[in-house]
């Protein structure tokens, strides 16, 4: 999103807000586009829910690690069981959480909540926003009826830019976040578990900017 525009956004929102919690999110003021990497606070998020389809799929888990200084802080990583309207169906297969497991969960607006507090002040890195930012602006709505107003890094979108700007389109490699991991030569984790892929996301962003790096220092513009 061009920085200008949301900043904009971002001020109508806090003009229309009364809601505490989305108000101290608006205020904190957001990362300059020509902050180097290096010194931005990113959260890496992954979200696990009941299917693909934003517009209605439920939460099921949440989970975040933030990246420092160019590193993975493991110690600001968090996860969350959300407790989703109604049950998981299928989609137990996939990510193991059962309807016994995510029956106690916090509850999706507690969770939004969290979203906020983490992010203020800092950028989004998640890996396919098609699925996880459109869920959680959906969720913002609902609460605060506003989006999450947020400056973002698509890892996914920012691989494909980078295959189109060296036309390399016709690589025969999968955007997918493990088949990413394999090519920038890391190791291989266990996928869907949302605290796990939170912190291959963010070890990929890392790799991918060490990457570029060998020819220019990278600024937050040079990912978005």
């Amino acid at each position: 999103m061009n920085q200008v525009l949301l900043t904009l956004q971002r001020w109508r929102a806090l003009r229309r807000s009364g809601d505490a919690v989305f108000r101290t999110f608006i205020e904190q003021p957001i990362p300059a586009p020509g902050t180097l990497f290096t010194d931005a606070e990113l959260v890496c998020m992954d979200i696990e829910t009941t299917g693909l389809n934003p517009k209605t799929v439920d939460m099921l888990s949440i989970g975040w690690v933030l990246i420092r200084n160019s590193k993975v802080d493991l110690a600001t990583a968090e996860a969350h069981i959300v407790k989703p309207n109604g049950g998981v169906g299928h989609s137990a297969s996939v990510h193991g959480l059962t309807d016994t497991m995510v029956s106690d969960g916090i509850k999706p607006s507690e969770a939004i909540e969290r979203v906020l507090g983490v992010l203020a002040g800092r950028v989004l890195v998640v890996h396919h926003a098609g699925l996880d930012k459109t869920l959680l602006d959906r969720i913002c709505r609902e609460r605060y009826s506003e989006k999450l107003l947020v400056p973002m890094i698509d890892t996914l979108a920012l691989e494909h830019r980078r295959r189109s700007r060296h036309h390399h389109l016709g690589e025969n490699i999968s955007l997918r976040l493990p088949d990413l991991r394999q090519h920038y030569n890391l190791p291989w984790y266990r996928g869907h578990n949302c605290l796990t892929d939170a912190v291959a996301s963010a070890e990929l962003l890392i790799a991918m900017v060490a990457a570029r790096e060998q020819h220019q220092k990278t600024t937050l513009a040079d990912l978005y």
